[in-house]
């Protein structure tokens, strides 16, 4: 199987289901966001402990369920892969009240960087912010109304991601950088 098929280089493509439709639609849009999210997270599994690796490992699976819900409407495609629950908002909340019953309470806002992986963490955050943000827009554009869950996901998401980035401050002993207003 060749990997290119030149049918992409006039602006358009084909979804898992065979819709055509223009790259610059909203639903591609949200999929290349929840697509460079997942490359983030998979670059910073390459950077933390095992723990935590394989938490991240099961929120890339999540968004690749994710991806293919908004690649494909077919139940064919699709089959019995279920869409973002509650449970998994669930899992998420319980990720980040266990990470911050081990932090300190925060005091200030904090600068991203300080060390590499956390700067890869923020990185990932913001990421995860875009994604949701094409995910709005395209269930808005659509009126798609099973995404509700899917976009409190996201919203947790990039909740627990930050306090990853301050868990990983805690963790390598690098001091949280405040930011100064000026004021």
């Amino acid at each position: 199987m060749k990997i290119y098929t030149k049918q992409g280089d006039g602006g358009f493509t084909r979804l898992a289901d065979g819709k055509g439709l223009s790259k610059s639609d909203f639903r591609l849009e949200a999929i290349g966001d929840l697509d460079e999210l997942n490359s983030h997270l998979g670059l910073l599994v390459c950077k933390v402990d095992s723990e935590l690796a394989s938490k991240l490992q099961a929120i890339q699976s999540s968004l690749f369920v994710l991806g293919a819900h908004v690649a494909s409407d077919s139940k064919e495609v699709l089959g019995n892969m279920e869409l973002i629950s509650l449970h998994d908002i669930v899992a998420l909340e319980n990720n980040i009240d266990a990470l911050d019953a081990q932090l300190a309470p925060m005091r200030f806002f904090i600068l991203p960087g300080g060390h590499e992986t956390i700067a890869m963490a923020q990185i990932a955050r913001t990421v995860c912010r875009r994604a949701e943000r094409s995910l709005i827009r395209w269930v808005q554009a659509t009126e798609h109304t099973d995404y509700e869950i899917a976009m409190a996901y996201m919203n947790r998401l990039s909740d627990y991601l930050f306090m990853v980035c301050r868990f990983l401050h805690h963790s390598l002993g690098i001091p949280e950088i405040p930011w100064n207003s000026g004021k």
